[in-house]
């Protein structure tokens, strides 16, 4: 099944989309037998692509997401919320069986736990995307590969053929956790034909298998050309071809604090919005930052109006 939308698009997500059921205000992490109180909850739109390409289509940049969801009730509300936030949604695979996957997430000051069923997005593969209805767009950002178990032995043949159709094409990578904690090697052979990769602090020494984030930095940047570490409330640590280069967060006590899900995915999609407008770096990184700054005082990894039109304001760029 496949539903109206945009087509053409700037930036295409090949990722994940779920349903993020946000609970925050808690004083506690939940014990066995024992019930726990959240001052609030939120339904929004989840997963590592689908935040993304949300925060992205809100910032300007016409964006498109291939994932998979099922014509179930939380399916129509991903796609009625993408829609709202300017996304086209014409590239989504809709099966009417399985389950649209959610994720609850336990969310403090200082963090967040998770807990995810998303058994319809793991059995995504390269069969659903179909190539000739993908319209030329000049950058695809892939997310979330430790939870793409289908895609995962296709991500170098489908770089490939996106690159036979648009030589042009630059991509970037956000591999979010592995929650089997293996972290496999095989890994650097997508490093090597990406441009850009965004890493969190416990991500890149996992996968860097370094003590200390510059030898991560060092190792993870002899693959990639730019390689961003994000640092929640201490910034950014990065390193864009010889240069490296140290951001910091001015809201270091956390101000305003609601809700850090989907705080990095705000961070990618900031600096993508920079790249795709030819800011340069230092710029891209300053935007980057801003909107994950913000992203942290409203719950949901999206946001309001309200938040974009602050980006906006401080930037007057948009």
């Amino acid at each position: 099944m496949k539903i109206d939308g945009i087509q053409s698009a700037d930036c295409l997500v090949i990722g994940d989309l779920n349903i993020d059921l946000v609970l925050n205000g808690l004083r506690g992490l939940p014990e066995l037998d024992k019930e726990i109180l959240a001052q609030n909850y939120s339904v929004v739109i989840g997963g590592s692509g689908g935040v993304f390409t949300a925060v992205l289509s809100r910032l300007g940049v016409v964006t498109s997401i291939i994932s998979k969801i099922s014509n179930d009730f939380f399916g129509s509300f991903l796609i009625k919320e993408l829609k709202k936030n300017g996304a086209d949604v014409s590239n989504l695979v809709i099966i009417d069986s399985g389950e649209t996957g959610i994720t609850i997430n336990l969310s403090y000051e200082k963090g967040k736990s998770q807990i995810s069923s998303v058994k319809l997005i793991k059995s995504f593969n390269k069969s659903d995307i179909i190539f000739d209805k993908i319209e030329n767009p000049r950058h695809i950002h892939f997310s979330s590969y430790y939870m793409m178990d289908g895609l995962k032995k296709d991500y170098l043949e489908i770089i490939k053929k996106l690159k036979q159709r648009n030589s042009k094409l630059t991509f970037s990578f956000d591999t979010n956790d592995d929650p089997t904690d293996t972290w496999g090697k095989e890994i650097y052979e997508i490093f090597r034909v990406i441009d850009i990769l965004f890493l969190n602090r416990k991500e890149a020494l996992k996968i860097s298998r370094q003590p200390s984030l510059d030898r991560a930095l060092a190792r993870l940047g002899s693959y990639v050309e730019n390689v961003i570490l994000k640092l929640g409330k201490e910034g950014y640590l990065a390193k864009c071809g010889s240069k490296t280069y140290r951001g910091y967060c001015k809201n270091l006590k956390n101000e305003y604090f609601q809700d850090s899900t989907g705080a990095g995915d705000n961070f990618d999609a900031g600096f993508i919005y920079g790249f795709l407008n030819g800011f340069g770096i230092v710029k891209s990184l300053s935007i980057a930052n801003y909107v994950a700054e913000k992203s942290i005082e409203y719950m949901g990894g999206v946001g309001p109006e309200e938040k974009f039109n602050k980006i906006k304001k401080n930037f007057k760029i948009f």
